[in-house]
């Protein structure tokens, strides 16, 4: 008999090495007789009893490759009475019932609230003694024949390649009428090997494992795992074949349905590979995915879907050597398109099974890859806008460039729009038509389409929208578009547009849109901000210039008036108080032309349309004042867009000018021009050499006169944007012709 009380060696088995390590150590800890060997995976613990040398096994449930069930039953097939003792955590009285009716000697439960690992090393203390009590086995295929027997995986037993045992499992798995239907049968055959010496050569290398389809005997074929191993059976080499089929993976009718739709009605794509990497399973979302009808995807292998540089042997290794891997991948499908899928992968979900669940992430991708673009751009936007030292023309350079980025495009330009014409004020890009001081017809621009919409104007695709034909396209060839109006103190002023010769792939995005419209705004924005300046300046120039005028122009007639005021008090001659009298009067001109200029200047009220005859009519009834100076005016003087009480001061000052200097009998005639009017007299004109100065202030050829005159005509002039120019009259007068006025 074999010593009871002698040492006992016990073979530790479990997937995870620490556990395995931390098992072994806590069971020989807890008793001095234990000693311990470890193995991290069911077929290495198969390899360690080849050698011997094992009173007892305690196994864990959850491996991968082999549960704890499939390692019972394939110690069974060698070790029928070996203890065999199941010590898990993630078991259940299922778990419990099946490994028990597997042959296991006891199950023991780690996550008990006593002491687990002294509750182990006690029962396999009493599990070896009760063991080393019973006298040894004869290794007879009665004593195999029974153990097997109870074991609810398909079993075969094969001696010289023909089948000699089958269990009640294998009766049914197989579909037979008893064992009697399965003896005799070629095991090879049974297993669907075409091969008849497959498993000759398979149980050469001990225990062996693999995945591979089953045919029933009424050729119903159906997934299992086969494993193989090489017995004495009776004292024959023989061989055990232990069938598991897959869908006995989940337990019962109900429960297989479950698993099965669960996997296939997945929003997620799953996909199941073999060792090798071969897609053996897919459900329906990893077919959309793919994009390959399941036929084809089965049998791919995952690196007919990676990039080129995807070295699939290194990771591939390590993901089944990591056991989980996660992370995201460029997927690359038949149909060129690449997609970013993001994955989960556990490897060996069932032994050479591995699987794969990926969701697609593109669109998200792309949206983070946008939200940061965005937000990259709109933080150089602000760097751009902020930065006080860079004038406006650099900004509008700096911001077209960024924006043609974002969009994709290789063209910006802001235009001006002046009547019917568009000016390129400033440009990005290479295009030879869209470059600053570039000018076409706004018929023959894209821009004529954005000034007249209230919303942002967009093409994606020139020719597919209709446009090969429009006069735009065919002048600057521009294939794609996007442009926003600008507008100064709600006046349109032109467009702030980008462009591609190319078509776009896809439209203009809300985002885009967006972009283009707040780049118009702050160009809107700036430009007001300068006009704003430039009337600023203005404004304190024409302020600085009526303080000049008041301290010099005033001092003049106020001296000689005091001068006279003197004589006359000396002397009481008439003729000196007249003097005085003009004087004062030349000093009350001089201040209502200050005080005009200060107020004014060349700042144009609203405009609209006014009939120049009634202006002239209006304005020589004011300044004629009894006189008996003459009013000529002429026909066809039509109608002239103007403010109304600019023009009719601008009239006023050049017949007051007629008078003062052509006398009280002068005659003043008022023309039509091509483009403007013309207002002649027929006094003494103005000398050439004084010509080029008669506008500017202070200037006048009589010494009664403010010299003001002119030089507020000119600012009315500059206002409206026309022209002034002097020269001879026919009868040898002055003669002032108004031009680029719009006369209709």
């Amino acid at each position: 008999m074999t010593d009871r009380s002698g040492p006992i060696s016990v073979l530790c088995v479990d997937g995870e090495p620490d556990m395995a390590a931390l098992v072994g150590e806590r069971v020989a800890r807890s008793d001095d007789r234990i000693t311990t060997t470890v193995a991290t995976s069911a077929r290495a613990g198969l390899t360690r009893l080849e050698a011997g040398d094992v009173d007892c096994v305690v196994s864990d449930y959850d491996m991968p490759g082999m549960d704890g069930i499939e390692f019972l039953e394939a110690v069974r097939a060698t070790h029928p009475d070996l203890p065999f003792i199941l010590f898990t955590a993630g078991g259940s009285e299922a778990v419990a019932s099946d490994a028990i009716s597997a042959g296991a000697t006891d199950y023991v439960r780690r996550d008990a609230n006593d002491d687990p690992y002294a509750t182990l090393a006690r029962r396999v203390r009493a599990a070896v003694d009760q063991y080393r009590a019973r006298p040894p086995t004869t290794g007879s295929p009665d004593v195999a024949r029974t153990v097997l027997e109870a074991s609810p995986d398909a079993i075969l037993v094969g001696v010289d390649g023909d089948c000699v045992f089958a269990n009640a499992a294998a009766v049914d798995q197989f579909g037979a009428a008893d064992d009697d239907a399965l003896r005799g049968h070629s095991v090879a055959a049974l297993l669907g090997s075409a091969d008849a010496d497959d498993d000759e050569r398979a149980t050469d290398a001990g225990v062996t494992w693999e995945r591979r389809m089953i045919r029933a005997l009424d050729g119903t074929a159906f997934p299992a795992d086969v494993t193989r191993r090489a017995v004495s059976w009776g004292g024959q080499d023989a061989t055990v074949v232990i069938v598991r089929a897959l869908a006995e993976r989940v337990s019962g009718d109900h429960e297989r349905a479950r698993y099965r739709t669960a996997f296939e009605q997945a929003m997620d794509a799953m996909v199941i590979a073999d060792d090798g990497g071969t897609y053996v399973e897919a459900n329906r979302s990893a077919v959309e995915l793919f994009g390959l009808p399941r036929g084809q995807l089965l049998g791919s292998h995952v690196s007919d879907f990676a990039p080129a540089d995807y070295d699939f042997g290194a990771e591939w290794e390590a993901f089944k050597q990591g056991g989980l891997d996660r992370g995201t991948f460029p997927l690359l499908r038949p149909d060129g398109e690449r997609r970013i899928v993001e994955y989960a992968a556990t490897a060996e979900i069932s032994p050479g099974e591995h699987l794969s669940v990926l969701r697609d992430v593109t669109e998200r991708e792309r949206l983070e890859e946008q939200l940061l673009t965005e937000r990259d751009t709109l933080r150089e936007i602000y760097e751009i806008i902020a930065t006080r030292e860079m004038g406006f023309q650099t900004k509008i350079r700096r911001l077209l460039d960024v924006g043609r980025e974002f969009l994709g495009v290789p063209y910006g330009f802001l235009t001006e729009i002046d009547g019917d014409t568009q000016h390129i004020v400033a440009a990005c890009g290479d295009h030879e038509l869209l470059q600053p001081g570039e000018s076409c017809p706004l018929s023959e621009a894209y821009c004529r389409k954005t000034i007249t919409r209230e919303e942002l104007v967009t093409v994606q695709n020139a020719t597919l929208e209709g446009l090969s034909s429009d006069p735009a396209y065919e002048r600057f060839d521009l294939g794609c578009y996007v442009g926003s109006k600008v507008l100064v103190d709600g006046e349109l002023y032109g467009t702030f547009c980008f462009a591609g010769t190319e078509p776009r792939a896809d439209a203009f995005s809300e985002a885009e849109r967006t972009f283009v419209e707040l780049l118009a705004q702050w160009v809107s924005y700036e430009l007001e901000r300068d006009q704003v300046t430039a009337e600023l300046e203005a404004q304190n120039e024409r302020l600085e210039e009526f303080a000049s005028m008041v301290s010099h122009d005033l001092r003049s007639p106020l001296s000689v008036a005091q001068g006279y005021l003197e004589l006359a008090r000396e002397d009481g001659d008439p003729e000196q108080f007249d003097r005085v009298r003009d004087a004062h009067e030349r000093m009350g001109r001089l201040i209502d032309d200050l005080l005009y200029l200060a107020r004014e200047g060349e700042e144009i009220g609203e405009t609209e349309p006014v009939a120049l005859r009634d202006a002239v009519e209006r304005a020589w009834a004011t300044v004629e004042d009894g006189s008996s100076a003459a009013l000529a005016v002429g026909d066809d003087l039509g109608t002239v867009v103007a403010d109304p009480d600019r023009l009719q001061q601008l009239l006023e000052n050049l017949f007051s000018n007629a008078i003062e200097h052509g006398g009280p009998d002068v005659t003043v005639r008022v023309t039509a021009l091509e483009g403007g009017f013309a207002v002649t007299d027929d006094g003494p004109g103005i000398p050439a050499d004084l010509r080029a100065e008669v506008f500017e202030r202070g200037v006048s050829t009589v010494e009664s006169g403010s010299g003001f005159g002119l030089h507020i005509v000119r600012e009315i002039v500059d206002g409206h944007g026309w022209r002034v120019d002097v020269t001879d009259g026919p009868e040898g007068g002055a003669r002032f012709e108004i031009t680029d006025v719009d006369v209709t």
